[in-house]
């Protein structure tokens, strides 16, 4: 399957983790070698690999046999696709991290795919080295954004001109009303207020809110700034608070 060898073994040796302490992946692919060769190099990374060979398996398990710390999900499933599985686990769960594996590579299937509220976005084939940084800075991010609200509690709530953010509850209130924002919108606002009036990268966003660096897609962030505007703006297409920089990225002003 392009760069994924079926009997690819894993890349590097990791200890054992205990099986209470493993982080929880729900991997939806009907595709048997390619399945195959996730689940078992995750595995080797100390993940707990839980597998769905079509998208009503996929709703069913996350709906009883979750929580899950991570969403694998294909797009062309069985049953029911990725996206519409995507909107069925956004429609209760706003935090739970979801990256989408797919050989749709289109510019309308990467925004069908964020409008239905995935997190990030990998386009078959790819590297097998790529994934499991993704997968675990996707991980980190979920980790840190549980502890660093439990820990400050009483700082949670961002208040920034207009808006009020709380980023426990993930509700964003504004002069268009009021928004329950996923666990990763959350964060890039959030990156957004903490750094008043300056403009920020994408480069930057991609490496504070994504964990990541080099050479990767773009694009993505330009989906999630859309989405953003879409709860920020009375007109998004004529924005007045999240606005362009060109050639530079975004920046958040006040009213």
């Amino acid at each position: 399957m392009g760069n994924i060898d079926p009997h690819l073994i894993p890349y590097r040796k990791v200890d054992i983790v205990e099986t209470s302490k493993r982080k929880r992946i729900l991997l939806v692919e009907d595709e048997p070698n390619l399945a195959f060769t996730l689940q078992y190099n995750l595995q080797a990374e100390g993940y707990d690999i839980i597998p769905a060979i079509n998208g009503q398996i996929a709703i069913e398990k996350f709906t009883n046999d979750g929580p899950f710390d991570l969403i694998m999900l294909d797009v062309m499933l069985p049953e029911v696709d990725g996206f519409e599985v995507a909107k069925r686990i956004r429609q209760t769960d706003q935090k739970t991290g979801i990256l989408m594996l797919t050989a749709l590579a289109s510019k309308r299937d990467r925004v069908t795919g964020f409008e239905a509220g995935v997190d990030d976005y990998i386009t078959k084939p790819f590297h097998l080295e790529e994934l499991i940084l993704r997968v675990r800075r996707m991980i980190e991010r979920a980790d840190f954004f549980t502890s660093s609200t439990a820990a400050a509690s009483k700082d949670h709530v961002l208040r920034y001109g207009p808006f009020e953010l709380d980023t426990e509850s993930l509700q964003l209130k504004g002069p268009n009303g009021e928004y329950t924002l996923t666990a990763l919108e959350t964060d890039i606002l959030k990156e957004f207020i903490s750094l008043p009036g300056r403009v920020l990268s994408r480069d930057h966003l991609l490496e504070k809110v994504w964990g990541v660096q080099g050479d990767i897609d773009t694009r993505t962030v330009d989906n999630f700034i859309v989405r953003l505007r879409r709860y920020l703006e009375k007109d998004p297409s004529n924005p007045e608070f999240l606005v362009s920089i060109r050639g530079r990225g975004y920046r958040l002003i006040e009213d």
